[in-house]
């Protein structure tokens, strides 16, 4: 999911945490992201902010519902993201300290390509492969960082 030093943030603008509606039993957090048009899109995430879980991730899941993501948090530019032992393609948005998206990476199942952003972030976001595409959702456009993630001065 991620290499060795790199983790990756969610974003959410709720901070009540909810048992997914997709039936797996995962908890998960409300997050939008509000596009450079005005448009708004809505994931419900897992938020992975221990070092534990930035390094498992999404890997080992047959399936991630549509809608769905995990945001890793406490990320640094040296890192990145990869694919091995994940069994199902992601696409990955960085974001920088105060919740714009930098770039974004779809990402192969099952790989050890590793997937980074020429521009500093301090949080990631995977969700099911295509899911930025399908939603309008580009570099630039913002990320609301739950409260405990927001960095001083955004």
């Amino acid at each position: 999911m991620f290499a060795a030093a790199a983790g990756v943030a969610a974003l959410a603008i709720a901070f009540g945490a909810f048992a997914g509606s997709e039936g797996d039993g995962i908890e998960r957090e409300p997050l939008t992201i509000v596009a450079a048009n005005g448009t708004t899109a809505r994931l419900k995430i897992e938020i992975a902010d221990t070092s534990e879980e930035r390094s498992v991730g999404l890997s080992g899941r047959t399936e991630i519902p549509n809608d769905t993501g995990m945001l890793f948090t406490g990320l640094t530019r040296n890192g990145g993201f990869w694919m091995k032992d994940t069994l199902v393609d992601l696409s990955v948005a960085f974001i920088d300290k105060c919740g714009a998206i930098v770039h974004i990476e779809d990402m192969e199942a099952n790989t050890t390509e590793n997937h980074n952003s020429p521009t500093p972030y301090l949080f990631g976001l995977e969700t099911p492969k295509g899911w930025f595409q399908r939603n309008g959702i580009t570099a630039g456009d913002i990320v609301s960082v739950p409260e405990e993630h927001r960095q001083p001065g955004c």
